[in-house]
């Protein structure tokens, strides 16, 4: 047994480095210039390796970061030599937005258990990028609605370009042991040109399916701690609103409406962080992505925006999805605690909501509820850790309001076999009393209860990657503060995908072939779908990507078996500095929901990321979308999403987001009435300045409007607004 641990640990003990931080208790001015003589007893470390798309190779670029624990903060400088400094890829842009750039970066997993890391990137003109790295459930996630206040500044030079960060102790969390300390540290660095390269100071072992488990070690920190970390901030939000009732009728009155609130934030101790939130603006200031809702029997999803919630929200992911905060709507209080003790982590938080609305789902398709009553909403959380990168928790959820109550609960694990397996697993038990709104509404009994679980395998190596996995939904399983659409189905899936890379440099530097069956069945044994599908893929120089994907399957709709195949195809490439071209066209079978029938599908999207000098960007995504059958068109549709952004500078921006959706029907081969036209159009311009992510000032316009087959484009609300907030720190 002892030998078999050491052949797995091998590997890990001999890539891993133990470094020391020097404590210099001495000021550095963050300006992206290197002469401070602090840096002369800085840790210096070489980023030697590239570790994508080489492997561990000569990255044929010179970079050095240096390192400083300062007492109260740590301070990261980087060196990025470049042989063509005017092939930099740098533009101005808003905070966590400069992926396609060149940056550098550090990712810091303070707590040492190989789970979770906070990541700070910035690229050659200063601009930010802080996420969260999370491997508690399999693979990496990462988030970057989280947001920390600290400094930065970049410079391009005639050499490459520098970058200085500073990030004080009480944006981090960390042990509140005291003594000297170890954490994993990544550098990083991007270089993107014809490929995009990755670049860091340590190796890394495909073979191994964690990131975190693979970081060297830096010791120090010995006086770092969170302390008596206090953020207050107040903000206000005016808004003037208008209204038009109807098409044909003018404008209401100007709705004028004031609202301060109040966010505290505060660090506990380094291990337990609480926020609050009172009368809060949960308003979203910038527009959801456009999607398109033709066609649809399930609700459609679209992510959380808010502060209150993204914050630290990692604590409280799970294998299904039981938490969706989009659900409160309009709170006027919230709580939350969240913290992480040794191999322990747990969350709880509860607000208020005074709209309830509730996704109802089903087998084929899912409906939305609306209470009258306001509601709670609570959820706690807890999670321990165990073993080698394997964790197991459970969650409870509840939603109340008057009559109506679901409660949720549930525990959930993965499991690391060894470095290339794991498994992960959950469990859930909902327990919901329907109001009499929703009885009546909706023909639901009072009392219902019911269960989820799921069950997957994974396998990931260098080469090969496979899953297995099970679900299972009763039909009257709930769960009102997540996004679960589909219940009252069991669903069994096996995959397996297949990875190629050259063994020394090519035109191409990624191939793979993906193939996956499934089977799906509801509660009493019915065949609901059953489907193979495939895709090829391939990675190539201009940052290119080309894939071939499809499908064929049967599924139920009505009592009918349908037979649907489809293929498609996708591509993006990046021609050069600035310029992002893709998009991609399929055809098949398709189910038309509304009529009951097989039509032909094609379906089409393009998209364009383009930089204008530093300053001016433009964002286009259009998507096609075309059913056919019985000599007609069931219908046409088209969407555009239209957005231009002007950064004056790192802190000022000027963004105009225009989104048109356009459906054509032939109302002919409807069995039902329909509109032969539809049209909608949003406009929202904003002019933003943020000294950091908390002390921010948004001014902004958006209307709407819509046209039919019977009246011409009609605006039909406007709406002026103004945020204002500070953030106090102590």
């Amino acid at each position: 047994m002892k030998k078999i641990l050491l052949t797995l640990l091998l590997p890990l003990l001999l890539n891993a480095k133990t470094y020391q931080v020097p404590l210099i208790d001495q000021e550095v001015n963050i300006d992206g210039v290197l002469d401070e003589s602090i840096y002369q007893n800085a840790l210096k470390v070489e980023l030697n390796y590239e570790v994508d798309p080489g492997y561990n190779i000569n990255p044929g670029v010179k970079t050095t970061a240096y390192i400083i624990d300062r007492g109260n903060s740590i301070v990261f400088a980087f060196k990025a030599s470049d042989p063509n400094p005017e092939k930099i890829r740098a533009f101005l842009r808003d905070r966590d937005s400069a992926y396609q750039d060149d940056f550098v970066g550090v990712m810091l997993d303070t707590y040492n258990d190989e789970r979770r890391a906070l990541e700070f990137f910035v690229n050659p003109l200063g601009v930010q990028m802080d996420l969260i790295r999370d491997e508690t459930g399999g693979g990496g996630n990462e988030d970057d609605s989280w947001d920390a206040i600290w400094d930065s500044a970049g410079k391009i030079t005639d050499e490459g370009y520098v970058v200085e960060m500073e990030i004080p102790y009480n944006e981090l969390q960390m042990p509140s042991a005291a003594g000297e300390k170890t954490w994993g540290i990544s550098l990083f660095r991007s270089y993107p040109r014809s490929v995009r390269k990755q670049i860091q100071n340590d190796k890394l072992d495909r073979e191994v399916s964690c990131f975190l488990c693979q970081l060297s070690k830096y010791t120090g920190f010995a006086n770092a701690k969170r302390g008596m970390d206090l953020e207050i901030t107040p903000s206000v939000t005016v808004i003037a609103n208008q209204l038009r009732p109807s098409v044909s009728s003018d404008y209401s009155a100007v709705d004028y409406n004031v609202e301060p609130s109040l966010d505290v934030n505060w660090g506990i101790n380094s291990n337990l962080t609480l926020n609050a939130t009172l009368n809060p603006d949960f308003s979203q200031v910038e527009s959801d992505s456009a999607q398109l809702d033709v066609n649809q029997t399930f609700a459609l999803f679209f992510p959380e925006r808010r502060p209150f919630f993204l914050e630290n929200s990692d604590y409280f992911n799970t294998h299904m999805n039981l938490i969706h905060t989009r659900n409160v709507a309009n709170p006027d209080y919230g709580v939350r605690l969240v913290g992480k003790s040794d191999k322990n982590a747990y969350g709880f938080f509860f607000t208020d909501d005074t709209l309830t609305n509730i996704l109802l789902p089903g087998v084929f398709g899912s409906n939305l509820a609306s209470l009258s009553q306001g509601s709670q909403n609570l959820v706690g959380r807890y999670r321990r850790d165990f073993g080698n990168s394997s964790t197991i928790g459970g969650l409870v959820t509840r939603r109340s309001a008057g009559d109506y109550d679901n409660t949720v609960t549930s525990i959930d694990g993965t499991y690391r076999i060894t470095d290339k397996n794991s498994v992960q697993f959950q469990y859930a038990n909902s327990s919901t009393q329907n109001s009499q709104e929703l009885m009546n509404d909706f023909d639901l009994e009072q009392k219902t209860s019911g269960d989820a679980y799921s069950l997957r395998y994974v396998h990931s190596d260098e080469n090969w990657f496979y899953h297995l996995r099970h679900v299972d939904y009763s039909d009257d399983f709930r769960a009102d503060l997540g996004f679960i659409s589909q219940v009252g189905y069991r669903k069994s899936l096996i995959g397996s995908q297949y990875t190629w890379r050259p063994k020394k440099s090519s035109w191409w530097n990624r191939f793979s072939i993906y193939s996956d069956w499934d089977i799906t069945h509801d509660q009493q044994g019915r065949l609901i779908e059953k489907e193979l599908e495939a895709n090829i893929n391939l990675n190539a120089n201009k940052q290119s990507y080309f894939g071939i994907s499809g499908y064929t399957r049967v599924a139920l709709w009505n009592d009918v078996m349908y037979d649907e195949d489809r293929v498609g195809m996708d591509f993006a490439f990046q021609p050069k500095s600035g310029l992002t071209l893709g998009g991609g066209v399929s055809i098949g079978d398709a189910i038309d929901f509304s009529n009951d029938k097989i039509a032909d599908r094609t379906g089409a999207y393009v998209f364009s990321n383009i930089n204008l000098g530093q300053h001016l960007s433009m964002n286009l995504n259009h998507t096609f979308r075309k059913y056919a059958r019985d000599g007609g068109n069931v219908f046409i549709a088209n969407q555009s999403d239209l957005r231009f952004s002007y950064q004056f500078n790192i802190r000022q921006r000027l963004r105009l987001s225009i989104i048109n959706t356009n459906v054509n029907r032939d109302a002919s081969l409807y069995s039902s009435s329909v509109d032969s036209h539809t049209r909608r159009l949003s406009n929202q311009l904003i002019y933003s300045y943020k000294v950091n992510p908390k002390t921010l000032l948004f001014l902004g316009y958006s209307d709407s409007g819509r046209e039919a087959q019977d009246f011409d484009l009609t605006t039909t609300n406007r709406t002026f607004f103004m945020k204002f907030s500070y953030a106090w720190k102590r």
